[in-house]
């Protein structure tokens, strides 16, 4: 009977990797490979302290590793090891601060935003006003990291 229990157990923890989820069939794997376990060790007190000694140390565990694998990177997979700095050649962005003051042409319609023509280059811009016609000509008035805001000529 037990080792049907414990059969049952880890066939039922390997539906539950398939289908992944703390469902009812993780649940049911633990409560069967617990129920096996306690009646392999043959029943009594010792074999219940053996188990609550068990799901202890993994409970432990569990907040052990809880409280220490969010403070280290190499754990995190969204977090990089290294930092990348701007010496070593990396960059977020352009620096575009160079295209304070320079004019343009309005490639299309800013309402806020659109595209410019500057000294032949297009740059996406935000316009400061609510809407500025196509083939106006434009000034970039503030660059703010990749932002570059503009306002039309008078």
């Amino acid at each position: 009977m037990e080792y049907y229990l414990l059969l049952a157990g880890v066939i039922c923890m390997l539906v539950e990797m398939v289908v992944p989820g703390f469902g009812i069939f993780g649940i049911t794997g633990i409560i069967c490979l617990t129920g096996g376990s306690y009646f392999v060790m043959g029943g009594g007190w010792t074999a219940l302290l053996v188990l609550a000694g068990f799901y202890l140390l993994v409970a432990l565990l569990i907040a052990f590793l809880c409280v220490y694998l969010p403070k280290e990177s190499k754990w995190n997979p969204f977090v990089l090891w290294f930092k990348q700095k701007n010496d070593a050649g990396y960059t977020g962005s352009k620096n575009l601060s160079a295209l304070l003051g320079k004019e343009g042409v309005a490639l299309t319609v800013l309402r806020p935003a659109g595209t410019v023509l500057v000294e032949g280059k297009r740059f996406d811009v935000i316009s400061l006003g609510d809407f500025i016609p196509k083939d106006t000509l434009v000034k970039i008035v503030k660059v703010e990291g990749s932002k570059v805001f503009v306002d039309a000529v008078r």
